[in-house]
């Protein structure tokens, strides 16, 4: 829901190399939005709740700011979210505080708990535009979009493994306190650590300390309940869930596709799908390439699933054919045989991924079920 922006340079050190990425660094004193969505205007030295002194900005988005602050009571840095005013009398679409709060309180001696950002405290705050929810959040240190776009290609395998296994273990978690995070890409798995400071101009990162490090999911923003599904479109378009796509009901399962599309995005360095591929060509639009190209890597969709999803008859004959089946074929042990990996690697990593990317939600493992893959028990426990 929002953009994490690193006030420094993201370098990777590798041995004697080092792969750079440069990034915007916010360099206003006032961190105004431009936009019809009603922000409070936030200025640098800002104190809110007599508690909260602004000192950077790290993001924004549609429905957020999101800030560097220090705890003058606690004497720590934190992050502070501030939502625009008509989050607040939403009643009907998402409810991030009441959702943070759920999973801060549940089970605070899961392992999942610990991959999940927690949240610290929360308060109202008046403003010249309304009332905003502010959310008091542990810092974090980098974002992988980030981090991915430093390798600029493939991630380091083990780097990728240690990613799945702490985000499996925040889903296992998430799921087990009926939510749904529905939004998980590169900037909202975050690398635990100090926070970029104001006027930081680089940050360095040995390959080493990056595979050691531990990683938490972030931004619950539009994170639904399974108990109140109120979002009409969800996840990022290339990540997002076949069922979602045909309007069939869906539940935890679209998390565990989304994420394993990105970790295929991870160690392939490139996209799984592609729903704009040659579109101005075929004449097919988003959602039409998006089914061709699961179909021609994972096979057809099972009748039940077509039986109960409302677009059939959008994309599909009374055969289960796609109207527009394109021309993708492949597997992917084929996609992931186009890396340095090498065939026993591909074949335990295609074998984990497919579990994840099975089209029928009910065959799909969950993140339980993943942890227990051997690609991921070879690591440690608390790996």
């Amino acid at each position: 829901m929002f953009k994490f922006l690193s006030s420094a340079k993201a370098m990777i050190r590798m041995g004697r190399h080092t792969r750079a990425l440069t990034t915007s660094t916010p360099t206003n004193a006032t961190f105004a939005t431009s936009s019809a969505r009603t922000f409070h205007p936030i200025k640098l030295g800002e104190v809110f709740c007599e508690r909260y002194e602004v000192i950077n900005q790290l993001g924004s988005g549609v429905y957020s700011q999101v800030l560097l602050v220090r705890d003058i009571r606690e004497n720590r840095l934190a992050a502070m979210k501030v939502l625009v005013s008509e989050l607040t009398r939403e009643t009907h679409g998402p409810d991030e505080r009441g959702i943070m709060m759920l999973l801060r309180d549940t089970d605070p001696q899961s392992i999942g708990w610990h991959h999940v950002c927690q949240l610290f405290d929360s308060f109202t705050h008046t403003g010249p535009n309304g009332e905003h929810i502010c959310l008091i959040l542990e810092p974090l240190r980098l974002g992988m979009g980030s981090v991915s776009r430093a390798f600029n290609g493939p991630m380091p395998l083990p780097l990728v493994r240690r990613i799945a296994k702490q985000m499996l273990q925040a889903l296992q978690y998430v799921h087990k306190c009926g939510v749904i995070h529905t939004d998980i890409k590169p900037d909202n798995i975050m690398m635990v650590g100090p926070p970029p400071t104001a006027g930081q101009t680089s940050t360095q990162i040995n390959i080493n300390d990056l595979q050691s490090a531990n990683f938490k999911l972030i931004d619950f923003g539009s994170a639904n309940t399974l108990a109140r599904r109120w979002a009409a479109v969800l996840q990022p378009l290339a990540l997002r869930a076949p069922e979602v796509i045909v309007g069939a009901d869906w539940d935890t399962k679209v998390d565990v596709w989304n994420l394993s599309c990105l970790l295929y995005e991870f160690v392939r360095g490139a996209l799984l799908f592609d729903p704009n591929w040659n579109n101005e060509i075929t004449g097919m639009n988003q959602a039409q390439t998006h089914l061709a190209q699961m179909v021609g890597l994972f096979g057809s969709f099972p009748h039940d699933l077509l039986q109960r999803s409302r677009r059939t008859a959008e994309f599909f004959d009374n055969r289960g054919n796609l109207l527009r089946p394109g021309s993708y074929s492949i597997t992917l042990q084929d996609l992931l045989a186009r890396t340095k990996l090498a065939s026993q690697e591909v074949d335990e990593v295609s074998d984990f991924l497919l579990r994840g990317l099975t089209i029928d939600p009910k065959l799909r493992w969950s993140a339980a079920q993943l942890l227990e893959h051997p690609w991921l028990r070879l690591l440690g426990y608390y790996s």
